[in-house]
């Protein structure tokens, strides 16, 4: 926010008093916006929140400063939107003054010191934090890290600047990368790293408490293959335990070095989950042949030796990736988006096999004639938010265009969800849970120069929950919650950068709890998946180099 004249004094204990209306003035036009209204016959100040203020000409009479004033206690009502609330006013000069912190409290804005420009900070677009919670939380400010929330339809995911995660039975646990460091915070506590390796990948906890942090370095050398993604533990406290190095070889070619990693995380996500002491990461990379995919790496929690996992999860042109364990398969099950092979939306445990189209759950459109045209081959319209596991199934994410044809190019992307049985063969009719079917044609040959004939295709089970013609569905994510499915997505008019936040709840065979609602303009985390903890939706995110903690009770 800008600076304005705002009529301020100092107490004799310590805090800082601000004139309500300057206050009032200084919100008008954000989020949180309140007007002013004086009931002479009750002797009662109204704020009415969300409307804007309207102002009498008294703003920014007076700056008290070191000045003396006379300051009476007034004996005013306060209501905010018809409810008495408990707020110590003084009177100067006939104008009312508030503890700052208090107007935060009650009207839910930021207030805080910034302690590098000797200023006092008020933001509208983040919600008031007590100087010490109850769950440990601190509001943090000048934090030089990416905002999380995307703003516009783009193919590709990326690593977000906040990693979170579930720590223990404690809640949400949250990291990012500060002056060399890997700063971690959990409700209890903060941890301060020592960088290893100049790219992070993601950070993860077990039920123990240790930490896991995978790294990654771009080999600058192609004649020389080196170990390019490192997964590193530490103790509860923090200690250094052990490091791991993997060259990053791609299974389906074995060991062959021009499809090792060259560069990690780049062009999509990078993803973990933990079970049965396994440790897997699943992550977006280009190898030493210049070719963009995923990847999997794991690893024995108990002693970082590597595991085994006998897995073919690998989608070329791969933009985004989750993975989680399923119960239902008892193992991990991945999903990726993919652009060639296979192209869509591929969902496939421990024994699927490399580019196998049978894995795609839900196809994109391609058009005759792509000669390998990534300006053509990139675009599916469509983004991936993620897999989320119920007693029903498991329930994929994402946003997409409704048709798998030509339509698909100017269609906006819209919300859906498919729920089914994994451990059905093949992702047969029968494996999905309510739903309609989408059908259309596609190409699978991103070489094809021969303006050869459409492949017809046919998805199952896919259950629309937006049907917008004006504006896209973007970031999409998704967690579990008492057996029922809760999805966070944003929504933005293409050409703009203004956004809108969401959430909805369903039950775990797909029906409609709570409709969507609107989180207004309350940035998300949007390529990490959202934690749920003791009744509520919890999310960490980052915007203008602050950053928050919140939550939603769904």
């Amino acid at each position: 926010m800008g600076e304005i004249a705002i009529g301020v004094g100092t107490g004799r204990d310590g805090n800082n008093y601000f004139m309500l209306r300057d206050i009032a003035r200084f919100l008008r036009g954000t989020p949180k916006q309140f007007e002013v209204e004086w009931d002479q016959e009750k002797r009662a100040v109204n704020l009415i929140s969300g409307k804007p203020y309207t102002s009498i000409g008294v703003e920014g009479y007076m700056i008290l400063g070191d000045e003396i004033k006379t300051a009476i206690r007034s004996d005013a009502k306060i209501y905010l939107d018809g409810r008495e609330i408990d707020l110590t006013a003084y009177t100067v000069d006939g104008y009312s003054y508030f503890k700052l912190r208090d107007l935060a409290a009650a009207l839910d804005f930021h207030v805080g010191w910034n302690e590098t420009d000797g200023v006092i900070e008020i933001d509208p677009m983040f919600g008031y934090t007590p100087e010490k919670t109850d769950d440990g939380y601190a509001f943090r400010t000048n934090v030089n890290v990416r905002d999380t929330q995307q703003k516009y339809v783009f193919p590709y995911a990326q690593v977000s600047s906040v990693q979170q995660f579930s720590y223990k039975n404690e809640g949400l646990a949250y990291a990012y990368v500060q002056d060399q460091n890997l700063v971690i915070v959990t409700p209890r506590k903060q941890l301060s790293l020592e960088m290893k390796y100049p790219r992070l990948g993601d950070v993860i906890a077990d039920e123990d408490g240790n930490f896991y942090v995978i790294w990654g370095r771009k080999n600058e050398r192609s004649d020389e293959i080196i170990e390019t993604v490192f997964v590193s533990k530490y103790s509860p406290e923090g200690e250094h335990i052990r490091t791991i190095g993997f060259v990053g070889a791609a299974t389906p070619w074995g060991d062959r070095d021009s499809v090792k990693t060259q560069l990690p995380f780049a062009y999509g996500n990078s993803v973990s989950a933990i079970a049965n002491g396994i440790l897997v990461n699943y992550y977006a990379r280009v190898a030493y042949s210049g070719h963009q995919s995923d990847n999997v790496i794991a690893v024995n929690i108990s002693d970082l030796s590597p595991y085994e996992l006998p897995n073919n999860a690998y989608t070329s042109h791969s933009f985004n990736q989750s993975v989680i364990y399923s119960k239902h398969m008892s193992g991990f099950l991945f999903a990726s988006q993919g652009d060639a092979s296979p192209r869509g939306f591929r969902v496939n445990g421990a024994n699927g096999s490399f580019g196998d189209q049978n894995d795609v759950t839900f196809h994109f459109y391609l058009e005759s004639n792509a000669n390998y045209d990534m300006s053509i081959i990139n675009w599916t319209f469509a983004q991936l938010g993620g897999l989320a596991e119920t007693g029903q199934g498991v329930a994929l994410v994402g946003a997409s265009a409704k048709s798998i044809g030509e339509e698909a190019k100017t269609e906006k992307q819209n919300l859906f969800v498919q729920i089914f049985d994994p451990r059905a063969p093949k992702r047969s009719p029968s494996a999905y849970i309510g739903g309609t079917v989408r059908s259309g044609a596609t190409s699978f040959n991103i070489n094809d120069n021969q303006n050869s004939p459409l492949t017809p295709v046919t998805d199952h089970g896919v259950i629309w929950l937006t049907d917008h013609t004006d504006r896209n569905v973007i970031t999409p994510q998704v967690a579990a919650a008492d057996d029922r499915i809760v999805i966070l997505w944003s929504e933005v008019v293409e050409g703009e950068t203004n956004y809108e936040s969401f959430y909805t709840v369903l039950s775990a065979e797909g029906k409609v709890i709570t409709p969507a609602t609107s989180l207004g303009n309350m940035p998300l985390n949007s390529y990490e998946m959202p934690i749920w903890h003791d009744g509520k939706i919890w999310w960490a995110y980052a915007l203008n180099g602050k950053i928050a903690v919140t939550s939603i009770t769904p």
